[in-house]
């Protein structure tokens, strides 16, 4: 087992653990701040591929990821903070 395939193990782990806080969280501004922690840890799991395949392109993918997971997350609470209201 290499170096890539360890860590992509660890950070899927990981993820795991951000999705336990989606749905467990007590309040709901718990629950954004798994997401934001989950769409962070998916995104480095992307470099991680293109790093372990030497393709670039693929680090493409990772900034779209990393622009929707911060839209989705200033989105969503912004939707919450004012009740419902876009």
């Amino acid at each position: 087992m290499n170096f890539y395939s360890l860590a992509l193990v660890l950070i899927g782990l990981s993820t795991v653990g951000s999705l336990v806080r989606v749905v467990i969280g007590p309040t709901i501004w718990d629950r954004l701040l798994g997401i934001g922690l989950g769409a962070s840890k998916i995104t480095l799991g992307v470099v991680m591929v293109s790093l372990s395949i030497s393709e670039s392109y693929i680090l493409d993918l990772a900034l779209l990821f990393a622009i929707l997971g911060f839209l989705v997350t200033v989105l969503l609470s912004r939707f919450v903070e004012r009740r419902g209201v876009l």
